[in-house]
C-alpha cells in the first residue's frame, strides 16, 4: 500500500446501458452523484478535521465500512465511506469533491492493495466447490442452465466472463438467451435471487455476502485494487493508511473474501 498522491484520469464516457434493470442502474448512479457533489458544496474542511472520506468501489462497500468500523472504534474518528465505480468517483474528485482517501481498480503507476477473485455460484448446491475450476469444468457446469454476468463494458468481472466463455464457444450477444447480462456483480445476484438465472459469475466478495452457493473459483485472472491518498486531502491519512496494513484490518479484508497484497507482491511478487 502506498499514500503516495496520485494523479487522476479523465472518466471514462458513459457505455450503452445492456442490462434489464438499466433504470435503476441509472437513479442508482445519479443518487450516488447527488451524494458526492453534495461533499463538495460542504466547502473546504481544516485539515485537522477529524473524520475521514474514503471513496470505494461498489464490491468493496461491505469490508470498508467493517474496517472504518474498527478505526473509529480505536481512534474516535469517523470513516464516511461513499462507493461508486472508479471512473464516477474520479470525475467527482476533479470537480472538487472531498475525498480523503480511496479504493480504486488497480492502475499501472500506483502499487495494489487488495486482490479479489472471481467464482462461480449457483441457486442449488453443487458436489463440492472446485477449488480451481478449467474451462472443461465450467462449461460443465454451466450446461443446460442459464448464466447471469455483470455488464462487460462496466465490470471487470464481466470482461473476464466473457474471456472464458469465449473459450467455451459461447458468444455473449442480444441472440443469446442462455446469457443474462446484469449491470453489476450485484445485479448478478439479484437474477439469481429471482429464479431469473440459475448460475452466476461474481467476485469472491459478493459471493461472502450472497445466499447463493459458490461451486468453482474461476482459473481467471484476478481484480486488483490500489489504496492511495487523495490529491488534497482534508484530514491526516497517514495513521489510517498504517492502520490497514494490521493484522486487523487484514482479517477484515480476508473474512470479506479479499486478499491483501504486501509490499513484496506489489511490487513484482508471484502473484503479481
Amino acid at each position: 500500500m502506498t499514500d503516495t498522491a496520485f494523479g487522476l484520469d479523465a472518466a471514462r464516457e458513459s457505455a450503452d446501458v445492456i442490462c434489464l434493470a438499466c433504470l435503476f442502474r441509472r437513479m442508482w448512479l445519479r443518487a450516488v452523484a447527488t451524494l458526492l457533489c453534495a461533499i463538495a458544496l460542504l466547502g473546504p474542511v481544516d485539515a485537522s478535521a477529524r473524520d475521514l472520506v474514503v471513496y470505494g468501489e461498489p464490491t468493496l462497500e461491505k469490508a470498508l465500512k467493517s474496517v472504518g468500523a474498527l478505526w473509529q472504534a480505536r481512534t474516535g474518528t469517523r470513516v464516511n465511506i461513499f462507493v461508486a465505480p472508479t471512473d464516477l468517483s474520479y470525475a467527482q474528485i476533479d470537480r472538487g469533491a472531498r475525498c480523503d482517501v480511496i479504493f480504486a481498480l488497480a492502475g499501472a503507476a500506483i502499487s495494489r492493495a487488495l486482490r479479489n477473485g472471481l467464482v462461480l455460484i449457483g441457486t442449488e448446491p453443487g458436489s463440492g466447490r472446485i477449488p480451481e475450476a478449467s474451462v472443461a469444468d465450467v462449461s460443465r457446469l454451466i450446461a443446460g442452465k442459464r448464466l447471469a454476468i455483470a455488464n462487460p463494458d462496466r465490470d471487470p468481472a464481466g470482461a473476464r466472463a466473457v474471456e472464458l466463455l469465449r473459450k467455451i464457444g459461447i458468444v455473449v450477444d442480444d441472440r443469446n438467451k442462455a446469457v443474462a447480462v446484469a449491470e453489476s456483480t450485484a445485479g448478478v445476484i439479484s437474477l439469481l435471487a429471482t429464479n431469473k438465472a440459475q448460475l452466476g459469475i461474481v467476485y469472491s466478495s459478493d459471493a461472502t455476502a450472497s445466499s447463493a452457493v459458490a461451486l468453482a473459483m474461476l482459473d481467471l485472472p484476478p481484480i486488483e485494487y490500489v489504496v492511495a491518498q487523495a490529491r488534497d486531502p482534508q484530514s491526516d491519512t497517514r495513521p489510517f493508511m498504517t492502520f490497514l496494513k494490521s493484522a486487523e484490518a487484514k482479517a477484515v479484508f480476508g473474512s470479506a473474501g479479499l486478499a491483501p497484497i504486501d509490499d513484496a507482491q506489489a511490487v513484482g511478487g508471484k502473484n503479481d
